[in-house]
C-alpha cells in the first residue's frame, strides 16, 4: 500500500451533530496526500449514518471507517486508528471540533519539509465559548522544556512523525497528560508552526470535560484519576524536564484525590 503523507486520527462517540463540520474540514483540504481514519467507540446515536454518508460525497479520497464492537474511550480508539494507519505523520481531530480552513494540510506540509521533517510540529489553536466567541490560544514553546511543562497536552495541537509516534493511555478519560510526557521524552527536535490550526469547540454538552459529563460520569472520572496517579508513579523519565513534569502532575493528581476531585 502506498505510504500517505499524513494520517488522519478521529475517534468518535456520539457527536452526530458536529461529525458532517469535522470530516469535511479534512476532506475539502486541497493538500490530498492524506488518509482519514474514523473510529467509532460504539455510538448510540446516528454517528455511523452521518460517517457513511458524508464519506460517500467523497469517493475519491482515502477513508476508512472502523466501528467498534467494544468501548475503547478516545486514548484506545486512537491507539486502534494508528495501529491501521500507514502515514508519515500523525494529525487528530475530535469529532466535534473541526480544522479551520482548507489549506491547514499543506501549510502543514510545507512547514514540514522546509524545515526538514522534524519529529513534532506544534500547532496553535481556536476556541469556541459561548455566545459563539472565538479566540486563538498561540503556543510558543522555545525548547524541550518548556514543551514537556506546556498546559496544552491536546493531541490535536500536534503533528506527530509516526516513527516517533507514542500510544495513548487507554481505558480513561484522562489520555492526553500521560501520553504528552512520554512523546516529549522520545524527542529530539520539534518546530512552533505559527498557524492556528483546529477549533477546538467547548460548546458541545457531551464532551467528557464538560462540568455535565462530569457528573454523569464521575465514576469513571474518579477510576481515571486513580488510574492517572499510579501511570505517573510508575513511569520511568529519560529527560530531567519530564521527570519535572511527571512529579509536578504528582503531586497535582494527589492533592485531587485528596479533595475527592475526579478530573485534572
Amino acid at each position: 500500500m502506498e505510504q500517505k503523507f499524513f494520517s488522519i486520527i478521529i475517534p468518535n462517540y456520539n457527536n452526530s451533530t458536529y461529525l458532517e463540520k469535522c470530516l469535511k474540514s479534512v476532506l475539502n483540504q486541497t493538500f490530498t496526500d492524506y488518509e482519514l481514519i474514523v473510529i467509532d467507540d460504539v455510538s448510540t446515536d446516528n454517528s455511523i449514518e452521518v460517517i457513511k454518508k458524508v464519506f460517500n460525497q467523497y469517493p475519491n479520497r482515502n477513508t476508512k471507517l472502523i466501528e467498534l464492537k467494544e468501548k475503547a474511550w478516545n486514548g484506545g480508539s486512537r491507539n486502534i486508528g494508528i495501529k491501521n494507519s500507514n502515514g508519515k505523520y500523525f494529525l487528530f481531530l475530535d469529532s466535534d471540533d473541526w480544522f479551520l480552513n482548507n489549506t491547514i494540510f499543506q501549510q502543514i506540509y510545507d512547514f514540514i519539509i522546509t524545515n526538514n521533517e522534524p519529529e513534532l510540529i506544534r500547532l496553535s489553536f481556536d476556541i469556541l465559548t459561548d455566545n459563539n466567541w472565538q479566540f486563538t490560544i498561540w503556543l510558543k514553546e522555545k525548547n524541550l522544556d518548556e514543551l514537556a511543562n506546556s498546559c496544552y497536552v491536546a493531541s490535536w495541537i500536534k503533528c506527530i512523525r509516526a516513527d516517533k509516534m507514542i500510544l495513548f493511555e487507554e481505558d480513561t478519560l484522562m489520555e492526553d497528560a500521560i501520553q504528552h510526557i512520554k512523546q516529549i521524552d522520545v524527542l529530539t527536535n520539534f518546530k512552533v508552526l505559527q498557524l492556528s490550526a483546529v477549533c477546538h469547540n467547548t460548546l458541545n454538552p457531551n464532551q467528557c470535560s464538560s462540568q455535565k459529563n462530569k457528573k454523569l460520569q464521575n465514576a469513571k472520572w474518579e477510576k481515571s484519576m486513580l488510574k492517572f496517579y499510579q501511570s505517573l508513579l510508575d513511569l520511568k523519565c529519560n529527560h530531567d524536564y519530564c521527570e519535572k513534569r511527571r512529579l509536578w502532575k504528582i503531586a497535582e493528581a494527589k492533592g485531587n484525590i485528596e479533595r475527592g476531585e475526579a478530573w485534572q
